[in-house]
């Protein structure tokens, strides 16, 4: 996949972390000597250990949008592929993102294609991603994603600031941010539909929202799951898993489906008409090397 790495403007306020956030620009041409992939590790690592800057200051109002009956304080948000283990989801909303999407996870811990497998195309600005789905697996996941989840819901009780009577959510399941989880298959697996309902019954309960994601050109076979026939009865036994579990008021996360960008006209169709006949909350993929969330 070749994806362009997001670029964010520098602040030069004074409030919050201001200048920590001015402070990455000298750490970023250190980060460009690395390995790609030894780069991104400790990006994570910092992000998880809180060694990031902290916008602490609030987000327009303007800016803010109401998906799903959950408040985005703004739609700029981090895709999969970052933190794919839930290891820095706290630091990486703190750093003024909208929502926060983790994983793929796998239900099995596998370690995805062989080393190296991240490429920078430093004339382009861009990157070659062939990871494979590289995941510690759902038990560790949700392990991360418990212990937040139980931290948010103690920072709750003891809060009285809290309103139980609106009709829309603000902030998510993980803080102030909103928590996607996106879900994979293990590349070995001869039950696609098992794996993915296997990870809506261990990691839902931690998510605002739910991906499936059947677009990896790495993992052998996943790809055939975007065919009408194959997403409509996989998209079937994924919502039975997610609807057949106990849920609160708020009802269970939305479920979306991550596409390939690179599609004919007939699969889009195909596609299109699986997502309304199933009433499919919403479609996920990227153009032109820009990433797209359609509601």
């Amino acid at each position: 996949m070749n994806q362009k790495p997001l670029s964010f403007p520098i602040t030069t306020s004074n409030q919050g972390d201001g200048w920590l956030f001015s402070a990455t620009t000298l750490v970023n041409p250190f980060f460009a000597l690395l390995d790609a992939e030894v780069a991104h590790r400790l990006a994570v690592s910092a992000a998880a250990r809180g060694w990031v800057p902290k916008e602490k200051r609030p987000d327009p109002s303007i800016l803010g949008l109401q998906v799903w009956g959950r408040r985005f304080s703004n739609p700029v948000g981090l895709a999969a592929g970052f933190d794919k283990n839930a290891e820095a989801v706290e630091g990486l909303l703190g750093l003024g993102f909208g929502f926060v999407e983790v994983g793929s996870v796998t239900p099995i811990p596998q370690e995805g294609n062989p080393k190296p497998r991240i490429f920078r195309l430093r004339k382009e600005g861009a990157i070659i991603n062939r990871c494979g789905f590289n995941s510690e697996g759902i038990v560790a996941v949700a392990k991360r994603l418990g212990a937040q989840h139980g931290k948010r819901k103690m920072d709750e009780t003891s809060s009285t600031s809290s309103s139980s009577n609106e009709d829309v959510k603000h902030g998510g399941k993980a803080g102030p941010g909103i928590l996607g989880v996106n879900l994979g298959k293990n590349k070995t697996s001869e039950d696609a539909a098992a794996d993915y309902v296997q990870g809506v019954h261990t990691l839902s309960q931690y998510a605002d929202y739910l991906v499936i994601n059947v677009s990896s050109p790495n993992t052998p076979g996943l790809r055939q799951l975007q065919g009408r026939k194959q997403l409509k009865d996989l998209v079937k036994k994924v919502q039975a898993a997610r609807d057949e579990m106990q849920w609160g008021e708020e009802g269970p996360p939305p479920l979306l489906v991550k596409i390939a960008p690179d599609l004919s006209k007939q699969d889009l169709e195909d596609i299109a008409a699986v997502a309304l006949a199933l009433r499919v909350d919403g479609l996920v993929t990227f153009f032109h090397h820009e990433l797209v969330l359609e509601f």
